[in-house]
């Protein structure tokens, strides 16, 4: 059985299910080797690291990383959309950091009170203070204005209408039929996503933050705080950002690297040859700049990691990322449980 890493994590800190050590728990349990808490614009406060002190003479691994949401390069249109960045062995203290984490909070807040505002207007039932309980006052994101919803039967209502003006409206728009096809592949789970809640969905509802730090700005914050900067799953932001702008953002060194195990979710649909296509030629893309490579489950949940963890075809492939980046002398051990 290949060893197993998953270098792209979430917990209750963002938009995760389980806790720090709920996670590393379940990671245990699956022999994950090593797991990176990567928790969107957010790095864990000293009860946390309290918690995970502990942890240090565990077979598992663990890692603090973050993952930023940054504006895309200047020679794109820098605010006309966003990409998320995975910082690996940051330090959670580090002043600039955690003033970045604040001020992305803030925004973050002010966000999810636009959508609510949105869908109040599309007909569903929520309010604000539902979204920031379903967060846990913490840092609230896209799944946690879903868990605000389906509080509401009523909502389920709404939500099956849209589908099916959705795949009414595919019936004369090639590029509609497409992403309703690969919303009804991927399940019920992508619902929300695909009909509002993404910049491209039928009826879209989404904001972007009114804070973010521009790319150069991010990767600097993730470096200042000892850590190294990589591109996250690349199959988000690739109509958006071009390879031969990722490739020269390698060349130039305005990046550490790209993770290239992604994109779980898109096998079994229509996506999943381009996915490996994809993601082979970011591996040689990385393998040519001498840049780190990356990437692992981004579970949410139990499930998340587990579907994962029997995915050895695909979890398999991350073996050795994290000794290969201790290797390049760019990061600190002393931001995980290697010391």
């Amino acid at each position: 059985m290949p060893t197993i890493e998953s270098l792209h994590t979430h917990t209750t800190l963002s938009d995760g299910k389980l806790t720090h050590r709920e996670m590393f728990d379940l990671a245990e349990s699956l022999n994950v080797s090593v797991i990176a808490f990567t928790d969107h614009d957010a790095v864990p406060p000293q009860k946390i690291l309290d918690e995970l002190d502990v942890l240090r003479d565990r077979t598992t691994k663990w890692v603090l990383g973050i993952e930023l949401t940054t504006g895309l390069p200047q020679e794109l249109a820098p605010d006309s959309s966003t990409l998320h960045m995975i910082g690996l062995f940051v330090d959670p203290k580090n002043e600039e950091l955690i003033k970045h984490c604040d001020l992305a909070q803030v925004a973050r807040v002010k966000r999810m009170k636009k959508m609510v505002g949105k869908l109040q207007e599309l007909g569903f039932i929520i309010t604000e203070e539902e979204c920031l309980e379903a967060s846990g006052g913490e840092s609230v994101g896209r799944p946690h204005i879903v868990e605000a919803l389906k509080r509401h039967t009523e909502n389920n209502t709404i939500i099956e209408k849209l589908r099916k003006k959705m795949q009414e409206a595919g019936e004369n728009d090639t590029l509609i039929r497409e992403r309703y096809d690969l919303m009804m592949q991927k399940g019920e789970a992508s619902y929300s996503y695909s009909l509002f809640l993404t910049p491209d969905a039928f009826k879209s509802a989404y904001f972007e933050n009114d804070y973010m730090p521009t790319l150069d700005e991010g990767v600097a914050l993730i470096r200042n705080a000892g850590g190294v900067a990589l591109i996250a799953h690349y199959c988000y932001i690739r109509n958006k950002m071009p390879l031969t702008i990722l490739e020269k953002l390698l060349a130039e060194n305005r990046i550490d690297g790209v993770e290239v195990v992604y994109g779980m979710r898109e096998y079994g649909t229509d996506r999943e040859d381009s996915i490996e296509e994809e993601r082979e030629i970011l591996r040689a893309m990385a393998k040519k700049y001498g840049a780190i490579t990356g990437g692992g489950s981004d579970a949410h949940s139990k499930e998340d990691l587990e579907l994962y963890a029997e995915r050895t075809w695909f979890s398999g492939e991350t073996n050795g990322f994290t000794e290969k980046i201790l290797t390049t002398g760019k990061v600190y051990k002393k931001f995980s449980s290697f010391v």
